[in-house]
């Protein structure tokens, strides 16, 4: 499967980077240890995805991803420390201030920044400063940070107020994923139906991974925030269907084949996940089988 593929290149490109990168120091360790083995790196395969779709996977592209890689990174590390989410595991095993201590995570965290803008400056030079002015404001105090600022203030009262924290703090990388792919491809046109795309992808992706937390033992930060505690049920799932016919429609009109499979690849998991645990959901309200069917149509 051409998924399969990507995930074996991209992952190969990330160790590459590092490899050339990182200092001849034990603190390597603490810093390749947050970043492998990797997770779904469901960023990076938009950024090969969409450029399958409109043209060419190049060498540009694998930077790109690879910084986007390292930099979601950064956030998971910081997002799980005592300050912020207080998360003692990640991808099943002890989070990296579990695994060495506070000190060494917070500089972990700090060290794939920086190490996520020297990747980036790799790309060619005429794409480089529209690309770098992105990047940048995606994940800076405007974009991805914001989000994480509203995620910890408990100024999350309201539905809508919820949905920006969702869009800054995760749809923003996802954006950045499809909006930078694109001018790589020479496609700055379809940057703004790009940045639609990566909101709707972004707020569902983050709205089934709040419905997927409820399949297991819930943490207090969760509970506080996880909208499907909080407020109707029923109208976060329209908001989850309205999205994916958006997603569904962008993809049909631009002819994004392979995004939308890996989309749909997505979804099915998800599908998976919420069927085997169905019981587990219905302990905070009532999850039928035809919302869950609802969900993906």
């Amino acid at each position: 499967m051409m998924i399969n593929n990507w995930q074996a290149t991209l992952s190969a490109s990330l160790e590459e980077s590092l490899k050339t990168i990182l200092p001849q120091h034990q603190f390597s360790e603490v810093i390749r240890y947050s970043v492998f083995p990797t997770g779904k790196l469901f960023r990076p395969i938009l950024v090969y995805a969409l450029a399958h779709d409109i043209g060419n996977i190049t060498p540009n592209h694998s930077l790109l991803a690879s910084a986007i890689e390292l930099h979601h990174t950064y956030t998971l590390i910081h997002d799980d420390l005592p300050a912020m989410d207080d998360d003692d595991f990640r991808r099943n095993r002890p989070s990296s201030h579990k695994k060495f201590s506070e000190w060494e995570a917070i500089l972990a965290g700090d060290s794939l920044l920086s190490l996520s803008y020297e990747v980036l400056s790799q790309v060619e030079a005429k794409f480089l400063p529209e690309l770098l002015k992105s990047f940048a404001e995606s994940t800076g105090p405007r974009g991805l940070i914001l989000g994480q600022v509203l995620d910890l203030s408990g100024h999350n009262n309201k539905l809508e107020q919820i949905l920006k924290l969702h869009e800054l703090k995760t749809a923003r990388l996802i954006q950045l994923a499809l909006t930078g792919s694109a001018l790589l491809c020479h496609k700055k046109e379809l940057t703004s139906d790009m940045l639609e795309l990566g909101k709707a992808i972004g707020i569902n992706f983050q709205l089934l991974d709040d419905l997927c937390e409820l399949t297991e033992a819930v943490n207090q930060h969760e509970k506080e925030i996880n909208p499907f505690i909080h407020f109707p049920p029923e109208k976060i799932i329209e908001i989850i269907k309205i999205n994916s016919v958006s997603i569904r429609t962008i993809c049909k009109h631009h002819q994004l084949k392979e995004l939308q499979n890996y989309i749909n690849l997505y979804y099915a998991k998800i599908k998976e996940t919420l069927e085997v645990h169905q019981v587990q959901i219905n302990k905070y309200f009532k999850f039928s089988k035809d919302d869950l069917e609802g969900l993906f149509n």
